[in-house]
């Protein structure tokens, strides 16, 4: 039972953003998220919960409850920085299908599988997209990726568009890298990250354009000096190959200047040639860190594909996209405490003072009963269902406890009691 007791711990850090009964509330919708096996609806985390409460106070949490979600974020990302010293931002965005028109901030987005030979689907979704903050931080090991922050976008009104959200995000964390993908890659995405103090690591577009850093002339003349220098031809750049993790890339590097930004960037090009008969392939990667250095930049971008996985496992295992929610507020809690259940979970295994270090792949398989499955590091999914099997039995002990009366039981029966059988007899 050590991993509940320190659970219960984590939780404590939260103690001083709810009063006594939405505390009680709050560990309740945690407890819940961990341990539900259906899709994760209000119904299912109140039945999972073990909580002494009705069922009303559960919506009634969400949509009246005096508690900021945002806080909660941050006190999350608080504690995971505390334990982890290497870290960094992702930042994506995802989707939830829904149907009806009573959910608030429902729209019509593009369906962009359509075109993968996917031509019984519909062109367009209907439902919520949500701006996800993720923290990837470095264990001695591998590298984890933890959601921590959820917004719901809206396009239908400014103040929860989609850059409105990053924004909102971007203002209230502490400074450091943020890791983009290639549709972020705008002008004023930059400008205001950088104006907030983050820095930033993102992908190329294929049509991107840089710029060598302008020459000083000999003799100045007069109007404005140069900003862009020559357009820079990646084709032309100096290759060399580099091991990256056991593996060998043909890489080039250069500090260059871009019109989606203002500062300066360290450009990484990764070259490829799936065939001696076809032409090059280039991967661009480029920075405003210019103190980074290559090996660390291509590792970095190689790891922003966890919070994919990461909406995938909040998505089938804690119930993201399962509100059932009206209401702006609700919708936004709802899916921020998902964040939290799915942290909390990966934070249990990886906290570097915990008491549960020795939990290994071959412990977690033996004790579910699974011997057709080993995989190399433990999954979101092994831990979620190693964590369910330990408050499945601290339940049932629990409720065993509550419904014994000891007084009314006799512990052993005395030499002259008659048995049922012996009168048979």
């Amino acid at each position: 039972m050590d991993l509940l007791f320190c659970l219960g711990d984590i939780l404590s850090d939260f103690r001083h953003l709810f009063n006594q009964q939405n505390f009680a509330l709050f560990q309740a919708f945690i407890f819940g998220f961990i341990a539900n096996r259906g899709r994760g609806t209000l119904t299912d985390l109140y039945q999972c919960s073990g909580s002494g409460t009705k069922y009303w106070s559960f919506p009634k949490f969400l949509s009246r409850g005096q508690w900021n979600a945002d806080a909660v974020a941050a006190v999350l990302i608080k504690r995971i920085q505390r334990d982890f010293r290497s870290w960094v931002y992702v930042y994506d965005e995802t989707k939830a299908l829904k149907t009806g028109i009573a959910q608030w901030g429902l729209h019509f987005f593009r369906n962009f599988s359509y075109q993968k030979r996917r031509v019984n689907q519909s062109k367009f979704h209907y439902g919520h997209e949500f701006g996800a903050l993720g923290l990837l931080c470095q264990t001695p090991t591998c590298w984890l990726l933890f959601p921590v922050w959820v917004k719901l976008i809206a396009p239908q009104t400014i103040r929860d568009k989609s850059f409105a959200v990053l924004k909102r995000i971007c203002s209230k964390i502490p400074r450091g890298l943020i890791i983009f993908d290639r549709g972020f890659a705008w002008r004023k995405v930059f400008t205001m990250a950088l104006g907030f103090g983050h820095h930033i690591l993102c992908r190329a577009k294929s049509n991107a354009v840089f710029y060598r850093l302008p020459k000083q002339p000999k003799h100045p003349q007069r109007g404005r000096p140069r900003k862009y220098g020559d357009r820079l031809d990646i084709r032309r750049l100096r290759y060399k190959d580099v091991d990256i993790n056991a593996k060998s890339y043909s890489i080039a590097s250069k500090v260059v200047r871009t019109r989606m930004c203002d500062a300066d960037v360290r450009l990484v090009v990764i070259r490829t040639r799936p065939k001696v008969s076809k032409p090059y392939r280039y991967f661009c990667v480029f920075t405003t860190d210019l103190t980074l250095e290559i090996p660390k930049i291509i590792e970095y971008y190689q790891q922003r594909w966890q919070i994919e996985t990461a909406f995938r496992d909040v998505k089938q295992h804690f119930g993201f996209d399962a509100y059932r929610s009206k209401s702006r507020k609700s919708i936004n809690r709802f899916v921020q405490l998902s964040f939290v259940a799915a942290s909390l979970t990966k934070l249990l295994f990886t906290t570097p003072n915990a008491p549960q270090k020795a939990i290994s792949v071959e412990k977690v398989c033996q004790h579910l009963g699974i011997h057709w499955y080993r995989p190399e590091k433990l999954t979101q999914g092994l831990r979620v269902a190693y964590l369910r099997s330990q408050m499945a039995v601290s339940s049932f002990f629990a409720k065993f406890n509550e419904k014994t009366n000891s007084q009314n039981i006799q512990v052993s029966f005395q030499d002259d009691t008659p048995l049922p059988f012996d009168e048979a007899a």
